[in-house]
């Protein structure tokens, strides 16, 4: 099984990787997980403008023999449920393509994996402060509920600047996939599509 992934943030087409060596090892044998390609298009746009961009990453992964492509959405400000978010994508890139296409909606984005796992900024004290209130916000099995961006930024030191593409390289290369999980249903959801050992069969508890 090949694995495509689509995403329309640049946090994640950069820093994402950086969890697959964790992720690869609770894959079924064979299954192989493509660097993000890029989709040049708002997440809480016109679905139209979503799928037209999709057009050229979904080309390029049925050229490189993908079997199935997973897109990565923030889900953003939108009052819809990410399921029902997820289904009207899905049902549009039906009509567009013959690869089997899965949306896995970042509730609300990047960031929200990204506070998941507070280890991960734990071990970085310099750049980092976990307080006992931030702890109470995410855990547990809260961080999709919270500003992951607004309390990220207040992690950082006074007169310092929360970088999402630095930081995210920061937390990411530390983060512990099964932590995240244990966190984020939404990051449960993506492992879930992606046939990752734990949550292979369920993703709505943590394991």
């Amino acid at each position: 099984m090949k694995i495509a992934i689509l995403t329309e943030g640049k946090g994640e087409f950069k820093t994402l990787p950086n969890l697959y060596p964790q992720i690869k090892s609770r894959l079924p044998k064979k299954t192989q997980v493509m660097k993000p390609m890029m989709v040049h298009a708002a997440p809480d746009g016109p679905v139209g403008q979503l799928v037209t961009a999709c057009r050229t990453p979904l080309k390029l992964a049925i050229a490189e023999k993908a079997d199935k492509a997973i897109l990565l959405i923030d889900r953003e400000q939108q009052a819809e449920r990410p399921g029902e978010i997820a289904a009207e994508i899905q049902a549009a890139l039906r009509k567009v393509t013959d690869l089997q296409v899965d949306v896995a909606i970042k509730d609300r984005m990047f960031e929200n994996w990204l506070i998941s796992d507070l280890n991960a900024l734990r071990a970085q004290p310099a750049r980092f402060t976990v307080t006992p209130a931030l702890v109470n916000k995410v855990e547990p099995n809260k961080a999709d509920s919270v500003n992951a961006l607004e309390l990220l930024k207040k992690t950082v030191a006074p007169g310092r600047d929360y970088d999402k593409i630095i930081d995210g390289e920061r937390i990411s290369t530390r983060a512990q996939v099964e932590l995240m999980a244990k966190h984020s249903r939404s990051f449960r959801h993506f492992l879930h599509l992606l046939g990752y050992e734990a949550y292979r069969e369920q993703c709505l508890r943590p394991c």
